[in-house]
């Protein structure tokens, strides 16, 4: 939050049809910049409509029996690209060793996990691999990797914001589950395959957090 601010325009910053605006601004790396911008056009619009059209915008108060122009008092201005800066600067981090961890929220992160088979060469474990990543790719954007250690696989999902991997081993072929990372603190767990679904939608969610996890 200390990075974000709201301020009110100088008399010589508003725009021509302004009787007041509002800034929600954000301090990006090159300085405090507009996020959002609120205006209070007041009867400009209207009025600028009533002189072109020359017909009456009015309306009749039923309060006062008299008639009024309506006035814009909230017009706001919020632009795309600024917000896509304000997610990847509060997003971008580095590790101990200098690696990229892309901290998402779950809710924007373009890839919601990351289906791993522990050996490639495991007919088994990619099977099982695979049949999640069908699975979970019904509801969500999901990837499928087995290329690499899986060190290099958390590594590469670190850096585009995958917020789950989920790793399938030999125990997943005995015990039916699978373990699970967090992305942004590197914390493993062991989950049953059969609840894994649900437990993905709740993580993401935030009905869940990883801490919550048994």
């Amino acid at each position: 939050m200390e990075n974000f601010r709201i301020r009110q325009h100088e008399k010589d910053e508003k725009s021509h049809y302004s009787t007041d605006t509002w800034d929600l601004e954000y301090n990006f790396p090159f300085g405090w910049k507009e996020l959002q911008g609120i205006a209070d056009r007041g009867t400009y619009d209207l009025t600028a409509h009533q002189e072109k059209s020359k017909k009456s915008m009015e309306i009749m108060d039923e309060a006062s029996g008299k008639k009024l122009l309506p006035m814009v008092v909230a017009e706001p201005s919020f632009g795309v690209e600024r917000a896509f800066l304000v997610f990847m600067n509060e997003a971008y981090t580095t590790g101990e060793k200098d690696n990229v961890i892309l901290k998402l929220n779950p809710k924007i992160a373009p890839i919601k996990a990351a289906i791993f088979p522990l050996v490639k060469k495991d007919e088994k474990l990619v099977e099982i691999a695979r049949n999640i990543y069908k699975d979970l790719q019904d509801e969500w954007n999901v990837l499928y990797d087995e290329s690499g250690s899986v060190g290099r696989r958390y590594a590469r999902n670190d850096e585009i914001g995958t917020p789950f991997c989920i790793t399938i081993d030999g125990d997943s072929i005995e015990n039916n589950d699978a373990t699970i990372r967090n992305r942004d603190n590197g914390e493993q767990k062991r989950i049953s395959i059969e609840n894994l679904k649900d437990t993905i939608r709740k993580l993401i969610s935030g009905e869940l957090t990883f801490e919550e996890l048994k």
